[in-house]
């Protein structure tokens, strides 16, 4: 493998066809999209676990595994006819660290493990200071803090390391061999200075990090090279690899038709809500309020913040199967929700600490409420009401941020992903909020992936010619 080199190849003439890879931290797809005569059509080709695995008792992720699910979606992509392009994106702020065999001196962590807390605590930059200097949202599962923990603990492996790649730029790193940072996915890093558009290599001195660990930075719709000849030996012509919005929620952004007055809400493991912006925003608003500043495609910013989403009702039923044996489904537990009323001043906090990974989701939400004089719910439909009134009640709280504290009138929320599906989440959102819900795609992420490799394919020549290409939802 190496660094980035140039690349150059001829633009497609007639029907194009693009397979987007979108890795979330439960599953990952394979979506097959053809431009033909103006019309964008997708569908799925292979979806599969994003697996894990632990390395000193660690969670971390099975790089074995995500690198078949990619080469598993490639060859049946292929099977469907040549492809034009190739672009990844994934979750942000998780990364690996490869030596200079291109080889991975140890699995990348899984931000969920808790360990950038260690690396926050050790007290060399707060939350505060981070956000002061880059602009990025006050997490303590930051690539950053993951960094600063991997140096206190795993110091060798971090003095093996040659370049530090983001989990989408990894995978696309096995697809075309060159090593990239896609802009919007270094912006989670809590280690990119958004005005500048690059790293933040003094900070990155300060904190006694090695600077050889950051690849060049890209944007975009940026042509990488071609897919390696060794994953396509039967392609009678090069695949491009494109850097797409390579941060899942910057190519779920890209991916939806989205008005000046309208607020984004991605709803999925986490619902991520926001604005677009023309330049970064960060300030006292923006520290006191947990709001924070994601690169976007095509010259955009995001003005975003993270609340715990339907991983907590992933949680719950992971925890109800194992008190009672009984695995439900979604539907079934939202079905259990609509069935039961609670009164209005039992609530949880999506965002508590003991939400981010609870061993027994049951048992969190019975401390919390404990703690507060209230009586545990009774029954699977109660604990499920909880969270959803909760998500509903902190969106509500963030969209009013957004109005008074921003100054951004938001007339309606555009929402996407897979908890867009979820009547009784929608209809909690709206109630709470008093806003209505236009629905985007629910491939968003694939749909802006996409659009990103039309762009480097040379088919379209901004967002919005880009953007027009997408179908109604």
């Amino acid at each position: 493998m190496s660094r980035l080199d140039s690349y150059t190849f001829s633009a497609p003439a007639g029907p194009v066809s693009c397979l987007a890879f979108d890795f979330g931290a439960g599953s990952g797809r394979a979506m097959l999209a053809r431009l033909e005569a103006g019309q964008l059509s997708m569908a799925e080709v292979h979806r599969f676990d994003t697996a894990t695995c632990t390395y000193d008792g660690q969670l971390c992720w099975d790089m074995n595994a995500l690198r078949t699910g990619l080469e598993d979606g490639l060859a049946r992509a292929l099977e469907h006819g040549p492809l034009h392009a190739v672009g990844v994106d994934s979750w942000g702020v998780d990364f690996g660290l490869l030596d200079g065999r291109g080889e991975l001196v140890m699995p990348p962590l899984h931000y969920r493990n808790g360990h950038g807390r260690g690396g926050l605590d050790q007290g060399r930059l707060s939350l505060a200071a981070m956000h002061r200097r880059t602009g990025a949202q006050r997490m303590d599962i930051n690539t950053v803090y993951q960094l600063l923990a991997v140096a206190q603990r795993w110091p060798e492996q971090l003095d093996q390391a040659d370049t530090m790649l983001m989990m989408a730029d990894l995978l696309a790193a096995h697809l075309s061999g060159t090593y990239q940072a896609e802009y919007t996915l270094a912006s989670t890093s809590g280690l990119f200075d958004l005005a500048r558009g690059d790293w933040d290599r003094e900070l990155v001195a300060e904190l006694g990090l090695p600077e050889r660990i950051l690849p060049p930075v890209v944007r975009a719709g940026t042509v990488c090279g071609p897919v390696r000849a060794e994953l396509m030996p039967d392609a009678t012509h090069g695949t491009a690899v494109v850097a797409v919005g390579s941060h899942d929620t910057a190519s779920a952004v890209a991916g939806l038709k989205l008005a000046p007055d309208e607020a984004f809400l991605i709803l999925g493991s986490w619902s991520l809500l926001g604005v677009e912006n023309d330049a970064p925003v960060f300030d006292e608003r923006t520290l006191a309020h947990g709001f924070g500043n994601e690169g976007g495609v095509c010259d955009t910013q995001r003005l975003i913040t993270n609340i715990n989403g339907l991983y907590l009702i992933q949680m719950l039923r992971d925890a109800w199967h194992r008190h009672h044996g009984l695995w439900l489904d979604y539907a079934e537990i939202a079905e259990a929700a609509r069935a039961v009323s609670l009164a209005e001043e039992v609530q949880i906090e999506p965002n508590d600490e003991r939400f981010f990974a609870p061993d027994d989701m049951i048992a969190a939400i019975d401390d919390v409420l404990a703690e507060r004089g209230q009586a545990k719910p009774e029954g699977l439909g109660e604990y499920a009401l909880l969270i959803y009134r909760g998500l509903a009640a902190q969106i509500a709280d963030k969209i009013a941020v957004l109005e008074t504290v921003f100054e951004r009138p938001v007339a309606a929320i555009r929402v996407s992903g897979g908890g867009s599906q979820d009547a009784l989440l929608c209809d909690s959102i709206e109630r709470a909020t008093g806003k209505p819900l236009r629905h985007g795609a629910i491939e968003a992420s694939a749909y802006g992936n996409v659009l990103m490799q039309l762009k480097g394919l040379g088919v379209v020549d901004s967002l919005a010619s880009a953007r027009a290409l997408l179908p109604e939802a």
